[in-house]
């Protein structure tokens, strides 16, 4: 746990001068051995949500947006029936009869970009006796109309970009095995990105292009190296 508490404090501080720049709140929830189903040990739950606070219609709109993907909802419900579905979604049927200890941790963060955008990051671990399901998941937002950013709002050559990515080696190449950098990188997707001020980090969780022991993956790309792609009114994201 220290680890991961760690991994959230720099990941804080590397963004507060972002989070300043907008009206954020916070909630926290702190339960310990929290049983909600009959059968059940147990679960301790932390969770950290961090959301814009502003009346405006677009931060309104952004709230409401990001209070159903933090809980996983389809609809805004009072606190502790949206952390019954998010436990209920995050571990299923595991429910079951389940007697061993269980954990889920769920951390957000806001960042800011060019005064245009905003990144809302979601860090997600999940543990169930000695494993562990460690995620994160970002979803990006236009600050002007408060809606989301895909990657087909970004981009008209999506394909190339995938191909951009399968080209080059991942930012974390330099420090693995020999045997894992001669691995192919199967990349199906775009859709867990970071907008940067002048380019996007794409995110592959564990499993999704390699062995749950290599962990996480993240290819960073220059705006000189997408701009051919991006449609002509998303090229204004990547500069103040």
């Amino acid at each position: 746990m220290k680890k991961y508490t760690l991994l959230i404090l720099l990941f804080f501080g590397q963004y507060a001068i972002y989070a300043q720049k907008i009206a954020l709140d916070t909630i926290w929830v702190k339960r310990y051995g929290w049983a909600y189903k009959d059968g059940m040990t147990g679960t301790d739950l932390m969770l950290q949500f961090v959301y814009p606070n502003g009346t405006d219609s677009i931060a309104q709109h952004i709230r409401e947006d990001i209070t159903k993907k933090f809980f996983e909802t389809n609809t805004i419900s009072p606190l502790d029936e949206s952390c019954k579905v998010l436990l209920e979604n995050s571990f299923g049927n595991m429910w079951i009869g389940l007697r061993i200890k269980t954990y889920l941790y769920r951390y957000s963060a806001v960042k800011i970009v060019n005064n245009k955008t905003l990144d809302y990051i979601i860090y997600h671990n999940q543990i169930v006796g000695c494993g562990d399901g460690t995620r994160s998941y970002s979803y990006c937002y236009s600050l002007l109309t408060g809606n989301r950013i895909t990657i087909d709002s970004l981009f008209c050559q999506s394909a190339k970009v995938i191909k951009l990515l399968q080209s080059r080696h991942d930012d974390y190449y330099e420090k693995r095995s020999e045997e894992d950098r001669k691995m192919h990188r199967d990349i199906k997707h775009l859709d867990n990105f970071i907008l940067l001020p002048k380019g996007l980090m794409f995110i592959y969780n564990p499993y999704e292009i390699g062995f749950g022991y290599e962990g996480g993956f993240r290819y960073t790309v220059k705006f000189s190296e997408i701009r051919q792609f991006l449609k002509p009114q998303a090229i204004g994201y990547f500069f103040e």
